[in-house]
């Protein structure tokens, strides 16, 4: 889908409320961003952003009239107000982004990066709704007994929500033999 500001495409991965637009009011929203000139970001007052580079060797970031942050070492998440006005300089050719956007209001967020091997690793309980993005790999979840409980290939993600009753505790592993990178994202109302 086109930028808000129209400078650009992104992958909306997911949305909630699940019918809301981006040019709505939404509680959070997850995205990826193939970004292939540098240029301005499209403002989201009331927005908390955590943006991580996934591809590329990276940009410096200029919020406001703070100096600009370098964001060139993968997986590294950086949170920063969708208040202000934000620029991209690109270091040396294009970059993917991963994007998560949370309303302030409503909802705050923790963004971790894990890389997985197959010792099967417990997935704490969460005191709100948990959103697991797979990189690379393959990520096995199960219960806690051991019992399985779903798998995700490379770019997908499992929305664990407690509205619809995930209240098991999960452990997960990359599959037997790989590892794997995956994205927890823990979301509680503010």
């Amino acid at each position: 889908m086109p930028w808000k500001n129209g400078f650009g495409t992104t992958t909306e991965i997911a949305i909630d409320p699940p019918d809301a637009d981006v040019g709505g009011r939404f509680r959070w929203r997850l995205s990826i961003a193939e970004v292939g000139r540098s240029g301005p970001f499209s403002a989201f007052p009331g927005y908390e952003r955590t943006i991580m580079v996934i591809a590329g060797n990276g940009m410096d970031l200029a919020i406001g009239d703070r100096p600009a942050r370098r964001l060139d070492r993968l997986f590294e998440p950086f949170v920063f107000s969708g208040d202000s006005a934000a620029e991209c300089r690109l270091l040396d050719g294009p970059i993917r982004d991963f994007n998560l956007m949370v309303d302030r209001s409503s909802l705050r967020s923790h963004v971790k990066v894990l890389l997985l091997d197959a010792k099967p690793r417990p997935l704490e309980p969460a005191s709100g709704d948990r959103i697991v993005h797979c990189f690379d790999g393959v990520i096995e979840l199960a219960t806690d007994a051991g019992a399985p409980a779903g798998s995700l290939q490379p770019n997908c993600t499992a929305i664990l929500s407690r509205a619809t009753g995930a209240r098991d505790e999960l452990q997960f592993a990359a599959a037997a033999g790989h590892r794997a990178r995956a994205a927890i994202i823990d979301l509680k109302q503010a």
